[in-house]
């Protein structure tokens, strides 16, 4: 069921009038529309804030050449690499970073949106410091029509270039273009899988390996009878775990199931970026529905008005509907789930000797409809959402030539398989996988079909100014149906007629 999972951004992806999240939320606020913004690991939005802190033009030869000073660049990133900061300046030398520079690792906040309100001060204010930062693909509508990134189109080889467009997801490398440009080289990509207990699935009489579980991904409906019968043999409180907040819901988790049911909120996946507001908007369709009453099962089983016929339920507690990521891993890692939707980062946990070891099974997101069955091109079939984030350069800089040596290490193979190593986080390059390092690497090593093939289903958000204040109005009206306070087709009318309100106020 692998196919290609690009999403290539094309005239979608204008700078034309790029609202900041504020101003946005000033505008439909005054409309009485819910624009609730918050973000999370995997996405988030962000205020673009005011002005234009960048000096912007064309990068000259001059700024291009490194002439083998001492120098320190500044690299902006999230705790967990610069808890391992040595090792990591260790393998970028390894790459062939000149020995004469140094790279100061400079943590801050972590989160998707905390982040960006921190680069918004940054970057607004023309610094010249940090000069590279690990970002987020959802900043790409707000920084690059303002020239607070760097055009990495301007400062890297045609051997690069050509590698981003050969050899990595494309899907992750796209959600960095825009209006021609690229904005961000992928330093990792999250890979949302299903993990489960195989012992426990074995117990209830299942074989996942003579099924090749790994990389046939299995119907939502088969997914929910193993769950229901394993949970019933083993007596764990809950079947199937994960993120159902408001803001999984809409965006996230709720926006998987939906895609691999064959529904999208914007028709095919091609109309994801745009053109706003002559896009169409397919929030209100049968899809939808489906996944809602899917949802309705797995929580509150056939007892629920509005649940499936057939369809196994009662695996998911409803607490998980008050769940983020962090919150929906602790019945799983205490073993009291038996599925478990996480991303790829928790592999490393789950399957070491000190948690389940060999006992952890992964394996790819399930299905409703098959793609030749989906409505839309580019959904059905297993799908899970891109995650990831890239390294992006400041383009006030005083030490350019410098900083694009040190990205250039950073995004060798060597790099990627460090951080594969010894944090767990997922080359963007699916070749990789197939590596003699990559194999050999503690309990990742055991789960590469699976990310491999997963990492080739997946797709983007939609990328734009808008998207924040949309995937909050259909969360809010999502997650109040999963509360049983609406029915679903009130809920899907509800979602869509916010949604187009929003499109028509940007158009």
């Amino acid at each position: 069921m692998a196919r290609d999972s690009s999403n290539t951004h094309t005239s979608s992806h204008r700078s034309g009038r790029a609202l900041s999240r504020r101003q946005f939320v000033t505008a439909v606020g005054a409309s009485g529309l819910a624009v609730g913004l918050a973000g999370c690991s995997g996405t988030g939005g962000g205020d673009g804030g005011g002005g234009d802190g960048s000096s912007g033009g064309d990068v000259s030869t001059d700024d291009l050449e490194y002439g083998g000073e001492d120098v320190t660049v500044e690299y902006s990133t999230a705790p967990l690499f610069g808890n391992v900061a040595d090792t990591l300046k260790q393998a970028a030398y390894d790459a062939g970073m000149p020995q004469s520079i140094d790279i100061e690792f400079s943590t801050t906040v972590w989160g998707a949106d905390d982040l960006q309100d921190r680069y918004n001060q940054i970057l607004s204010s023309g610094r010249t410091t940090p000069d590279f930062m690990l970002t987020n693909f959802a900043y790409t509508p707000f920084f690059a029509p303002r020239e607070w990134l760097l055009d990495l189109t301007q400062v890297l080889g045609e051997e690069k270039l050509s590698a981003l467009e050969n050899d990595y997801s494309q899907v992750m490398v796209d959600s960095m273009r825009w209006d021609g440009g690229l904005y961000g080289i992928p330093q990792f990509i999250d890979i949302p899988t299903i993990q489960y207990r195989k012992d426990l699935v074995e117990a209830a009489g299942y074989d996942p390996e003579g099924e090749n579980w790994a990389t046939e991904p299995l119907t939502w409906e088969y997914f929910a009878e193993v769950t229901k019968a394993a949970q019933e043999e083993a007596g764990t409180d809950h079947g199937y775990t994960t993120a159902m907040n408001q803001r999984n819901i809409g965006s996230i988790t709720g926006y998987e199931h939906l895609v691999t049911n064959g529904g999208n909120y914007f028709g095919d996946m091609s109309n994801q970026n745009g053109p706003i507001g002559d896009r169409p908007v397919t929030i209100d369709e049968e899809q939808t529905i489906q996944t809602l009453r899917q949802f309705r099962t797995f929580l509150y089983g056939s007892d629920d008005e509005y649940a499936i016929e057939g369809l196994t339920g009662g695996i998911t507690p409803s607490d998980a509907l008050g769940w983020d990521t962090s919150p929906s891993m602790e019945s799983f890692n205490a073993g009291e789930a038996i599925t478990h939707r996480n991303w790829s980062f928790a592999i490393a946990e789950y399957g070491s000797e000190d948690s389940f070891g060999e006992d952890l099974g992964v394996m790819p997101y399930p299905y409703g409809v098959s793609e030749s069955e989906a409505p839309h091109e580019g959904a059905g079939g297993t799908n899970a959402k891109l995650g990831g984030w890239h390294l992006s350069i400041n383009p006030n800089t005083e030490k350019l030539a410098a900083t694009v040596e040190a990205i250039k290490a950073m995004t060798s193979d060597e790099f990627y398989l460090t951080i594969f190593e010894e944090l767990g986080s997922t080359p963007p390059k699916p070749g990789l996988f197939e590596s003699d390092r990559a194999q050999e690497i503690d309990v990742m090593g055991r789960y590469l079909d699976t990310l491999q093939f997963q990492s080739q289903n997946q797709f983007a958000p939609p990328i734009n100014a808008v998207w924040d204040p949309q995937k909050s109005a259909i969360g809010q009206e999502f997650h109040a149906c999963l509360n049983q306070q609406k029915s679903p087709e009130e809920a899907v009318a509800a979602a869509q007629s916010q949604v187009e309100q929003i499109e028509e106020q940007e158009s």
